[in-house]
């Protein structure tokens, strides 16, 4: 047999402290070795699995796919090869042989159900794993927000102290004062303003002295030079000094009314925005609203010849159609010792990721700290200039600031994965149930994690199940609505 390695680690960082690669491949070989494989290429990738996308991921892929005699991959374990569904399905609809050496497991056509049923329960809680600690690390930014403290980078004019502690930047600070001031008179243009700051010696940058359009019209439309912090849209009190007031602001806001354009666009937020694809043409189904009430779903119709742009289908027609797909789904009491025997598994190698993360991030966060030590002590030793310290310093203290953000979110994770086990058999015993109690967010949350490949045509959703939920489809509930299906189903 032929086949090719592949071998990755979470981030440069971790490949920089030599965790893993060296040590996957050196396993790999050797398993390559006892079994009479022969190991045609490696490939070694230091990125995240979270998304899509790895470029070596996709060059191995796209080698096996010209070559005709070789279709195994040997990998450590399931998280090395992929820890999202996109990745999984194109492993999966190749047919590729997946050799996950220290799992004792070999994914192939030869492969039981049994087998492959364990494999998709642990690809699931990858998937949940890594969305848990996005959403952790995502609550940590915003209890900081809440609590009046900037997230990653201050607004221009502002200087970061410490993670904590933002002030005026007496040096940046008129040049803001002086921008609004100006333009809240409503009757000089963006670039009439840029041509006066600096006719007035108020020089952006000492690299930049004039400011671009684009910038300018950043920091004239930012609320936090009033006080407060604008995150996602909604304003929070913020514990930094206001620059301006909230009296220049608004007139400033007023001034850019002038052209009758209006500041910022309404957004709708619909069930199934985002998720379908027409079915004739391939282009994204779009949503509206009409007459303030009644949402319809129709084929943007960027192909011209394309007959469905002119259906319009009503969203309580759909949310009856994506029901049937969720009440098919039911747990059969023979496949709870499959689940628990994939949650145990799975709970050993999110062990063994969470350590090898944390250990790397420690690491990473400890050398930042040894960075601005350094520059501490170029900066009194008169090295470096105050414009050189104030800038690395704000960009190390923030790389440092999303370093405890995420190892705080790593806890808060571990302590949430011991209960998607417990969900995920409560979500298959009353799925139906589950689904119809949640808000909007939830639904399509769910949808998301339950289907794939949603198509639209003539008013008829068409969709796959993910793995693992395509065991526990009840296919004959919904043969008449897929007479497509194949018997053998």
């Amino acid at each position: 047999m032929k086949a090719v390695i592949y071998a990755r680690v979470s981030s440069d960082e971790q490949q920089k402290e030599g965790f893993s690669i060296p040590a996957q491949i050196e396993l790999l070989e050797n398993y390559a070795k006892r079994n009479n494989i022969e190991v045609v290429k490696v490939y070694e990738e230091a990125q995240t699995a979270k998304q899509a996308g790895r470029v070596k991921f996709n060059e191995m892929l796209n080698f096996l796919h010209a070559s005709k005699d070789i279709n195994a991959i040997l990998v450590e374990k399931t998280d090395r090869l992929y820890r999202n569904f996109k990745d999984y399905v194109l492993i999966d609809e190749n047919k590729f042989e997946i050799h996950l050496v220290k799992e004792n497991e070999i994914i192939g056509k030869n492969a039981t159900s049994h087998q492959k049923f364990v494999h998709g329960i642990k690809v699931l809680m990858a998937k949940n794993f890594i969305d848990n600690l996005s959403e952790e690390t995502k609550k940590g930014r915003f209890k900081k927000v809440q609590e009046g403290y900037f997230i990653a980078q201050v607004p221009y004019g502002y200087k970061k102290l410490d993670p904590r502690t933002t002030v005026i930047d007496e040096e940046k600070a008129p040049f803001v004062k002086r921008a609004f001031e100006l333009y809240s008179q409503g009757e000089l243009s963006l670039d009439k303003v840029r041509e006066k700051l600096y006719s007035e010696k108020l020089f952006y940058l000492p690299s930049t002295t004039k400011v671009s359009k684009p910038q300018l019209e950043y920091i004239l439309k930012n609320p936090s030079y009033t006080g407060v912090i604008n995150f996602q849209g909604e304003l929070y009190k913020g514990r930094h000094e206001a620059i301006i007031s909230e009296k220049l602001f608004e007139k400033t806001q007023k001034a850019f009314k002038k052209d009758g354009k209006p500041l910022t666009r309404k957004e709708h937020h619909f069930l199934f925005a985002g998720m379908l694809k027409c079915g004739e043409c391939g282009c994204t189904i779009t949503c509206e609203r009409k007459k303030g009430k009644y949402v319809y779903y129709r084929c943007t119709g960027y192909d011209k010849t394309c007959s469905q742009k002119k259906i319009y289908i009503r969203e309580e027609e759909l949310i009856k159609q994506f029901e049937e797909a969720v009440k098919a789904v039911s747990l059969d009491e023979k496949h709870i010792d499959y689940i628990k025997l994939g949650l145990k598994e799975s709970f050993f190698d999110k062990r063994e990721f969470s350590k090898e993360r944390q250990q790397a991030l420690q690491i990473q966060a400890g050398r930042i700290k040894d960075r601005l030590d350094k520059l501490y002590i170029d900066k009194l030793d008169g090295n470096v200039s105050n414009e050189f310290w104030h800038e690395k310093k704000t960009l190390w203290l923030n790389e440092l600031e999303e370093i405890e953000n995420l190892l705080h979110a790593f806890g808060e994770t571990d302590k949430k994965y011991y209960d998607e086990g417990v969900k995920i058999l409560e979500l298959l015993k009353n799925a139906y149930s589950a689904y119809s109690k949640q808000n909007n967010q939830e639904k399509r949350k769910m949808l998301k994690c339950l289907l794939s490949n949603c198509i639209l045509e003539d008013e008829k959703v068409r969709y796959d199940y993910n793995v693992p939920f395509s065991y526990f489809v009840n296919f004959a509930s919904r043969k008449d609505k897929h007479p497509g299906l194949d018997s053998n189903q």
